[in-house]
């Protein structure tokens, strides 16, 4: 199954063939940031932006919202 990236129910990506490449995308996007819970290891949690989710997409369902766009990374 292929996963999408969503903001609330909206899928704005289109469909990846893993979690693991969404990820990659929303990190290219900006998308992801370090919490301040830390892991196993101390590091820093990666997680999304509020209001930002990785979920199943199914294929037919890729094409992003009209109009919506990506924001840009932040220097």
């Amino acid at each position: 199954m292929p996963y999408a990236l969503f903001v609330e129910d909206h899928q704005i990506s289109r469909a990846l063939p893993t979690e693991h490449d969404v990820w990659h995308y929303a990190d290219d996007a900006g998308l992801v940031v370090d919490s301040l819970i830390q892991d196993s290891t101390g590091k820093p949690e990666r997680v999304l932006e509020q209001g930002y989710s990785i979920r199943e997409a199914e294929p037919e369902e890729a094409a992003p919202l009209p109009g919506l766009e990506m924001p840009k990374r932040v220097a």
